[in-house]
């Protein structure tokens, strides 16, 4: 999807993460049970004020470990007015300050004599302002862990399960995770109830003025809870969920919750919750998201929300959803290896040795950097886990994976287990390697021949890589004389410098390393095209306006570029270092564009804009076109011409969701996108051709699985 809007409430082993991407910890940590804690909330709730008044009965199994004294925190806004403890406890309260939250901390205190019970049930009453840390002035609100609305502990042990009333005026509606197990209307006040009986990490209260929408599937129950009455769009949505899950069930194992709903979200977000998924009411509308972001979320049931990572291991779970909806999606369409292609770019174009880190230390995105690592890099070890067991001992240790954690926090180290049960291979080294070393390798072919002797043609081969060599399975094309489809060989590397021989029954005419991208690597100079996002991802930036620049160019250029690096530019003005940013139809720097883009079929003429076998005039269209730097400074130029002043604040939020493409189209001043396309690769540095010879073909990948969603 457009994974850049995709972010999760996460929490870890001492630490909340938040939506807003900041962290905090607390000191106590006590255990629990494995069993969940269980939450039983009457909420009376005013909407416009956020004001709530709450009673929750909290019951759960204790530890014989440590059973003096329990810790629970609200949020400071929440004022304690009644509890009930069982007889030989005592409630202390205090406030407790973190570096984001001021939280009100509830400590219950076992007396000496008292025994331990094997169960804890007390009663809180308190009200309040409920804090919502994403707020933004717009109608709704969502309640979550990080709201601190429910007292909360920490430790991976404390999950939760509940249920849940909420009385508020009509005609707000509220959803939760699990089932709506009542609805009532009296008075002029709704009565909701949500139950789950499943595990989960955190409770969820997400409230609007909905639009309800149903469907029944399996014994599922679908909604869609929209802001307009939209019908035929919550169709589109409703049918579209019963294909995922079906693939999905028949991928994985059984749906882990007992309904999916789709929430429109007023603020343009996207999350993925157990049993729901909220998304932005621009998001929803994209008719691209039907089939890339809500998979994606739906996906997100089983990993994430079905099974939880265990984050101080790292997040294993964004990247093995991107494996299964965004790659496979793909993949089944065979277009697996140029999304394999484009994720590995994304690494190379935002990752360098400044912000690099392990997978094992990946947790949320906040970044094009960690995006690129957690999400890109991620799947492509998965893919290459994926080519270390063969496919069907592949699917085999995830179904495997999946039953034997579902409601249950794993880590790499479980994954590592039950894929080495299941294929019987010792995996140490591919996680030790993949999940705690930075950095990707670098290959080239750096020699190439063939002698012809005895009947037979011995290829000689040397493979380099970038110190320090990285371990892996590579594969090789050869295409011998008399087949236009390629044999694919498997060596291994292990070290800077090696030398392969591989025998052929016919005369080689061409090699290639790595055809189909199955390998997480560098992309080489040559074989990378020009991309939008090598400029949104370079480490020096420069913004070059025209002489006489419109404030909406100036402040374009000052979002992109430092302050001391947006420049003004003539045709004298000598072209500094790095990346750099061009603005303006008129550029001195437009010469220059317009004969490196002939080359690529695009030509420009006073009244319109040629891209390949299409034609748009200047009038109403905005152009953007990235290319290399053909000077001996590294970097790419990206030369962004806007059709009127009005577009350009929709090209500046728009741009950085097309990073793959190194020629843009859009129109009006929305503005909406015509036409987009990449330019050609070149894997020079792959490849050796001995004798030209046409069609030079690959033979047809088989896909993970023969069954499609639809």
């Amino acid at each position: 999807m457009m994974k850049i809007f995709e972010f999760h409430i996460l929490r870890n082993a001492g630490c909340l993460w938040l939506v807003l991407m900041q962290t905090f910890c607390v000191a106590e940590v006590w255990s629990f049970s494995e069993s969940p804690i269980h939450h039983d909330l009457r909420i009376e709730l005013e909407p416009s004020s956020r004001f709530a008044k709450i009673q929750d009965t909290v019951l759960f199994k204790t530890s014989r470990d440590n059973c003096e004294f329990f810790a629970f925190y609200l949020h400071s806004n929440l004022k304690l007015s009644r509890n009930q403890v069982p007889e030989g406890w005592q409630v202390q309260t205090a406030d407790y300050k973190t570096n984001e939250l001021s939280l009100l901390k509830i400590e219950f205190v076992k007396s000496n004599s008292t025994p331990c019970p094997d169960t804890f049930s007390m009663t809180m009453n308190y009200s309040g302002i409920l804090f919502d840390p994403e707020s933004d002035g717009t109608a709704g609100f969502m309640f979550s862990g990080a709201s601190y609305f429910y007292p909360q502990t920490i430790g991976e042990s404390s999950r939760v399960n509940f249920s849940m009333q909420v009385s508020l005026p009509e005609p707000w509606q509220v959803v939760s995770q699990g089932q709506s197990t009542g609805d009532k209307i009296s008075a002029g006040r709704r009565s909701i109830t949500w139950k789950s009986t499943r595990p989960s990490e955190e409770i969820y209260l997400i409230g609007n003025q909905f639009h309800i929408f149903e469907a029944e599937h399996n014994g599922l129950s679908l909604y869609a809870f929209l802001l307009q009455e939209e019908e035929e769009l919550a169709d589109r949505y409703l049918q579209t969920a019963k294909g995922y899950i079906d693939f999905y069930f028949r991928l994985l194992g059984p749906y882990p919750y007992k309904k999916f709903a789709l929430i429109e979200n007023s603020r343009q977000t996207g999350y993925g919750m157990p049993s729901f998924t909220l998304m932005g009411s621009r998001i929803i509308r994209f008719p691209f998201i039907l089939h890339s972001s809500y998979p994606h979320e739906i996906l997100h049931n089983w990993w994430g929300n079905g099974v939880f990572p265990k984050m101080e291991q790292g997040n294993w779970s964004e990247g093995l959803t991107a494996y299964l909806a965004d790659h496979l999606l793909l993949e089944l369409q065979g277009k697996g290896a140029g999304y394999r292609f484009q994720e590995m770019m994304k690494f190379s174009n935002y990752v360098n040795a400044e912000n690099d880190f392990p997978l094992s230390k990946f947790s949320y995105r906040d970044s094009m950097a960690s995006q690129a690592i957690g999400y890109a890099k991620h799947l492509m070890v998965f893919h290459m886990l994926r080519t270390e067991v063969g496919d069907e001992k592949f699917l085999k240790s995830l179904r495997r994976f999946y039953a034997t954690n579902k409601y249950r926090y794993a880590g790499y180290d479980n994954m590592r287990q039950t894929f080495e049960e299941t294929s019987g291979q010792n995996l140490a080294g591919f996680f030790e390697q993949w999940l705690n070393r930075k950095g990707a390798p670098k290959i080239r072919l750096e020699k190439s021949s063939y002698v012809h002797r005895e009947g037979r043609y011995d290829l000689k081969l040397t493979v380099r890589q970038d110190p320090p060599a990285f371990l892996m399975k590579l594969p090789i094309a050869i295409w011998t004389n008399g087949s236009p489809v390629a044999e694919i060989h498997t060596i291994k590397l292990a070290a800077d410098v090696q030398e392969f021989k591989i025998q052929l029954a016919k005369e080689p005419l061409a090699v290639q390393l790595d055809p189909y991208n199955d390998v997480f690597r560098l992309p080489g100079d040559e074989e990378a095209p020009a991309s939008l996002a090598q400029t949104y991802g370079a480490q020096i930036v420069t913004a070059l306006l025209p002489k006489s620049p419109n404030l909406a160019y100036q402040k374009f250029a000052e979002a992109v570029a430092k302050p001391e690096k947006v420049l003004t530019s003539d045709d004298n003005s000598p072209l500094p270092e790095g990346s750099l940013w061009v603005f303006g139809r008129n550029h001195p720097l437009k010469n220059y564009f317009s004969a490196q883009l002939k080359k690529f079929g695009v030509e420009l003429d006073e009244k319109r804009i040629r891209v390949k076998d299409k034609s748009y005039p200047w009038e109403n269209h905005s152009f953007v076109f990235t290319l290399n730097r053909l000077d001996q400074k590294k970097g790419t130029m990206t030369w962004v011409i806007a059709g009127n002043t009005a577009s350009i604040p929709g090209l500046m939020r728009k741009l950085p969701h097309y990073g793959k493409y190194g020629y843009l189209v859009f129109e009006g001043n929305a503005p909406d996108n015509r036409d987009k396309g990449t330019w050609p690769t070149n894997p020079k540095a792959l490849q050796k051709i001995f004798r030209d010879s046409h069609p030079r073909l690959l033979p047809k990948q088989k896909p993970l699985v023969s069954f499609k969603p639809f």
